[in-house]
């Protein structure tokens, strides 16, 4: 029988220290062979350490090989890696050949590791150089006899944990390893049990790493002393990890957990208690809460690009590293009270925190967003998906568009006919013209830019030439483009002419005329030109050629999602006073606002200050609101439409669909409005914070306005 090295040993090298069980095994297996041979026992031994050298890519030496009656004897084992982060010493190792077994006995193997030097690739270098290396053998039986494991760090090497008295059983069969061992933690006086075994069923195996409690002080010296968390006390209870029939997971319980935090300035978390999950590439949580330096703290969420299983723990990744710049930056919030913080998606950060003021409590709910992760992007929704509606909730929208995030957009014509007054494209679709104020546009690669737009163009006709500087806005001032986007129907509008178009070649913009209609009445909605009650000049017949052409200034080619709002706040990193905002009488008014700032890295905030709550949030004015958004340090900001419209949405971890995440003030009932800008995440399902099955979102009820 023919049983592959590689078979047995890319199961158990998930471990560290069953790796070198493994590598022990394999050694005693190789002499089992070898053991046959008629050869002086120098030559076994040179021969021996070559083939184990050239199978695993480690150095490996041998004191001493002998025969002793019908078994073979290893004396002084040592294997080293090339980086050094892995040492094995093994006294002896006794190796007993039958006609079906082989029998082994590991006696106090050592094995070191040394955390700084470890390299991702580790493992999957020695699996490559095993991966030829093959062993005529039936069974292999072994006892492992008090082992150790010591986990140290530095240049010049100091303890940082230590697993002992570790004993039991290694079975393979057909490659396939079973084992059952014991070991514990040991922290000064008193050692932790652990246990580790493999469940075979139905030819699937899971192993099983189980602790019911270990001290996190004596983890806590494997943290390097440069590394931005730092253990101070705690337990970790039902400690569990799994892997084999399913992926990896490790499960613990966190109790009275304290932590030191390294930024600018030095936190502390304590009391930290809950449930903290390890996948395969995802570290997650339900739920943690604590105190962050006195302040009540709270949790939630899933981190997913852990893709070296060592390094992160020391070095982060980049959405760990942008979770703790969120939480540092609102921890850095002066009077803080509470503080709530979610990862939401690859690239989406949420929080929630509450701060006292002189002029009273504030409330804010802010998304941090990195417009550089490939699985996230921006969008726009509008209410029903045309430019006139009977308006729509922002949750709505989110749901429906199936949404991660977002916040409501533009100031709209509330109570009529709900078009925003300012420029929208969706999905690279202008759907209206812009106005004379600052929109956001966000360009293909997910950049955010401020500007104010202007439509230019022109409609040569048969009878005359005409201006075009509107898209899709009722009622217009000269010639504005209609298209199926602005809803089912034109609104009366006396003296005003429809005239609908049908395309003769789109692309040079050529078009005859189909049809005239004086908009006395409702029209129906089709792709035309709307000629305003002022103009003068013979408007075009029906069976006339003409050219349109219009395009906007600045130009938005390739941008895919643009909003109208305002007012700039915030210009080059100074607050900017915008001569054209809207409701400019708002200025000074403390009430909800919302908007989007720009950080000098390209991360972005969506943010929204609640407001007409004076027992939880009395709001903010304009000025107040730039100060705040320069704080977290925005450099560009924009404001969207505040008071009753203000809402942000999120996908809460756990959920499968967006919901209200501050309190909007129209008697805490969220608005219908216009539009809305959003985020959508093409990010695989959650590893761990799994959402729950889709709900059907409650009927809409609208209110009279």
């Amino acid at each position: 029988m023919i049983v592959p090295l590689k078979a047995w040993f890319g199961d158990l090298s998930r471990r560290p220290y069953v790796r070198w069980i493994a590598v022990v095994l394999g050694a005693a297996a190789v002499l089992s062979v070898t053991a046959g041979f008629v050869l002086r026992e120098r030559f076994e031994r040179a021969s021996l350490e070559g083939s184990l050298q050239r199978a695993t890519g480690y150095s490996v030496t041998l004191d001493d090989l002998r025969h002793e009656g019908a078994a073979l004897v290893l004396l002084g084992l040592h294997a080293r890696s090339s980086s050094g982060a892995l040492v094995l010493d093994v006294p002896r190792i006794d190796v007993t050949v039958g006609d079906r077994r082989i029998a082994a006995t590991v006696d106090s193997p050592r094995v070191t590791l040394a955390l700084d030097r470890w390299r991702g690739d580790e493992r999957k270098t020695l699996e490559a150089g095993l991966h030829a290396f093959h062993l005529s053998s039936p069974d292999i039986d072994a006892d492992v006899r008090s082992g150790d494991v010591f986990i140290v760090r530095g240049a010049v090497p100091e303890l940082a944990a230590r697993l002992d008295d570790v004993r039991g059983a290694i079975h393979f069969h057909g490659g396939v390893p079973a084992y059952a061992l014991d070991l514990a933690l040991v922290d000064g006086a008193t050692r932790y049990p652990i246990s580790a075994k493999t469940d075979s069923e139905r030819g699937t195996q899971t192993v099983r790493w189980e602790a019911g409690a270990l001290p996190l002080t004596s983890l806590a010296t494997v943290i390097p002393p440069d590394a931005v968390v730092q253990i101070r006390g705690g337990w970790l209870s039902n400690v569990s990890l799994t892997y084999g029939a399913t992926p990896l997971r490790a499960r613990v319980t966190i109790e009275d957990g304290v932590f030191g935090l390294r930024s600018q300035s030095p936190h502390e978390l304590s009391a930290v208690s809950g449930d903290l999950e390890l996948g395969v590439h995802s570290l997650g949580s339900t739920g943690l809460h604590a105190s962050l330096d006195g302040v009540p703290f709270d949790y939630a969420g899933e981190v997913d690009d852990l893709h070296s299983r060592l390094s992160w723990l020391v070095q982060g990744t980049p959405d760990l590293r942008r979770l703790g710049r969120l939480m540092f930056a609102v921890a850095a919030e002066p009077r803080l009270q509470t503080m709530h913080l979610e990862w939401t998606a690859p690239g989406l950060g949420f929080s929630k925190y509450s701060i006292q003021t002189d002029e009273g409590p504030l409330t804010v709910s802010m998304l941090l967003v990195n417009p550089r992760e490939p699985t996230l992007h921006f969008d726009t929704a509008i209410a029903e998906d045309h430019i006139f509606s009977g308006g729509e909730r922002t949750s709505a929208m989110g749901v429906r568009t199936h949404a991660v995030a977002g916040v409501n957009g533009d100031y709209f014509d509330i109570g009529r006919t709900y078009q925003p007054m300012g420029m929208l494209i969706q999905s690279g679709e202008l759907f209206r013209g812009p106005a004379d104020r600052y929109a956001l546009v966000v360009k293909r690669d997910g950049t955010i830019e401020f500007n104010e737009y202007r439509m230019h163009g022109s409609v040569s006709t048969p009878r005359g030439n005409f201006p075009v500087t509107q898209f899709n806005i009722w009622p217009a001032g000269d010639v504005t483009v209609i298209t199926p986007r602005f809803g089912k129907s034109l609104p009366p509008w006396p003296g005003a002419t429809f005239v609908a178009l049908e395309p003769l070649d789109a692309k040079t913009g050529r078009y005859v005329v189909r049809d005239t209609v004086l908009a006395k009445e409702a029209v129906p909605v089709s792709f035309g030109l709307l000629f305003g009650p002022l103009l003068k000049g013979p408007l075009p017949r029906v069976g006339d050629h003409i050219r349109l052409s219009y395009s906007l200034e600045p130009a938005v080619d390739g941008d895919v999602a643009a909003i109208g709002g305002g007012p700039l706040l915030i210009k080059d990193g100074a607050w900017y006073d915008d001569p054209h905002a809207p409701a400019p009488d708002e200025r000074d008014v403390r009430w909800p606002v919302v908007g989007l700032g720009h950080l000098p890295d390209d991360l972005l905030l969506l943010v929204a200050v609640d407001g007409r709550h004076p027992e939880k949030s009395i709001g903010m004015t304009r000025p107040e609101f730039a100060s705040l958004l320069q704080r977290f340090g925005a450099i560009d900001a924009m404001a969207l439409d505040s008071g009753g419209s203000v809402t942000l949405v999120s996908r809460a971890p756990g959920d499968d669909n967006v919901s209200v995440r501050n309190q909007p003030s129209d008697n805490s009932a969220e608005r219908w409005v216009s539009d809305g800008l959003f985020l959508y995440s093409s990010a695989p399902k959650p590893e761990i914070v799994i959402p729950r099955a889709a709900t059907t979102p409650a009927p809409e009820a609208r209110p009279t306005p």
